[in-house]
């Protein structure tokens, strides 16, 4: 397919890349056989088992695969073909992927010492989300007690203790599973960095990867930005066509975007960039469709570096209610370890070096476009009864009678997300079961 014809069907039919990932066990007690397989599929409260075949292994095949299966699962009233492959682990190179989350050297040397893991590979369904969560399910219903989880789209490494509470649990994971951002830069002679940011892994989603091109300041706002960006271009009803505007947040004006085919935009930039014309030949995994982000005021496209002040001063971010729906559920649900940490180690006499701070996102009812405000606080105590007494940290917009700085008693029931700053590390909803 020429790209052209691939930018067609991402757009027109949905065309897509099939999500490939494996697991590897933490024993080598698991031995994959054809039966052991499908009975664990089989018993399965994740899914409904369909189908299950064994596929015949082709002579010209990769050595390093031992068995094929196609099985056909029923999830979510939809239904999908997943293709398991058992491959041994002899053929595999750890060193090429990044972290997408803590893995100990225990669980990374347990999955090294592997003999054999099992590969899956199946298209996204109706919610991107929902299939990655489904994928995860599928692989930790035949390995319960995984070490590691690969995920070849973005080339990211998952911990087997993660993927293990995560397949257990009815709420997906956060969509930033589903993708990694990379950030490539050059340093030009007068000291000045050029950066090109870029996704791996929304192909799987029925999307053209994005880009941000000659970013030459404000980077870690526009990563910020780009992440809410692809978020929403996960769900194909809040995906943007190509050349059409679309906002993702607000200051008081739109924070406004478009994405142009980088085929027609790469020759505007310096051929010897990061993300320029050198590296986008048709040898080049850069060479696929992608598309680059431009910032839009008046009508005019602009470098997204116009936004970088806009961004770094705490604009409003719209996101979608699904997505607000999914990270209430999961920090409502893992609220008890949030407040076990609470009386463990809070303590406001601590020194810097010694203090863990406890934050919470609680949502209000405002008269706006909004159905709900949400605005983040710093908790000094949890009651008995749940409920937080925290300070209001954010200006807020909409909220009559609620100013920054603002102590107020709250109940759990308002909570939309939650973090902890650690004196070492950063815990959420998603890796509190590190402190578990």
């Amino acid at each position: 397919m020429t790209n052209q014809e691939l930018y067609d069907g991402i757009a027109n039919e949905g065309l897509s890349l099939p999500s490939a990932m494996g697991i590897f066990p933490s024993s080598n007690a698991v031995v994959f056989s054809k039966e052991f397989i499908e009975n664990q599929l089989k018993g399965s409260n994740y899914f409904t088992l369909i189908s299950f075949d064994e596929v015949e292994k082709d002579k010209d095949e990769n050595e390093a695969i031992t068995q094929e299966y196609s099985i056909k699962i029923n999830y979510l009233d939809e239904e999908f073909d997943v293709d398991l492959f058992v491959v041994d682990v002899k053929s595999y190179d750890f060193s090429e992927f990044g972290l997408g989350n803590m893995i100990s050297d225990e669980e990374m040397e347990i999955a090294k010492l592997q003999k054999y893991y099992l590969e899956t590979a199946m298209y996204f369904g109706n919610d991107a989300l929902d299939s990655f969560h489904l994928q995860l399910k599928v692989m930790q219903a035949v390995v319960e007690k995984p070490s590691v989880i690969a995920d070849f789209m973005p080339f990211r490494l998952l911990s087997g203790k993660w993927a293990k509470v995560t397949a257990e649990s009815e709420i997906p994971p956060a969509p930033t599973y589903l993708y990694t951002i990379h950030g490539v830069y050059d340093e030009l002679e007068n000291g000045e960095k050029v950066y090109w940011l870029h996704t791996h892994g929304l192909h799987r989603c029925g999307s053209v990867e994005l880009e941000m091109l000659n970013v030459k300041s404000g980077i870690e706002q526009l990563n910020s930005a780009l992440d809410m960006i692809v978020n929403a271009f996960i769900k194909p009803d809040y995906r943007a066509p190509e050349n059409h505007e679309f906002n993702i947040g607000y200051d008081g004006l739109d924070i406004t975007f478009c994405w142009k085919r980088w085929e027609d935009v790469v020759k505007d930039y310096p051929a010897n960039i990061p993300g320029g014309y050198d590296e986008r030949q048709p040898e080049n995994e850069n060479y696929e469709p992608s598309g680059v982000l431009l910032a839009v005021q008046e009508g005019i496209t602009l470098t997204p570096e116009v936004y970088a002040t806009t961004i770094a001063d705490n604009p409003i971010f719209f996101i979608s209610d699904q997505e607000t729906e999914r990270m209430s559920a999961l920090a409502y649900q893992r609220f008890g370890s949030y407040k076990k940490a609470f009386k463990e180690h809070f303590d406001p006499e601590a020194d810097g070096d010694n203090y863990w701070r406890f934050l919470v996102k609680l949502g209000f009812d405002v008269d706006h476009e909004m159905s709900k405000e949400h605005i983040w606080f710093d908790v000094y105590d949890i009651n008995e009864n749940n409920e937080m007494l925290a300070v209001c940290l954010n200006r807020p917009y909409a909220v009559e009678g609620l100013n920054e700085g603002d102590e107020g008693l709250y109940p759990q029931e308002m909570i939309t997300d939650w973090l902890i700053y650690s004196p070492t590390m950063t815990f959420t909803s998603d890796n509190i079961y590190i402190i578990d």
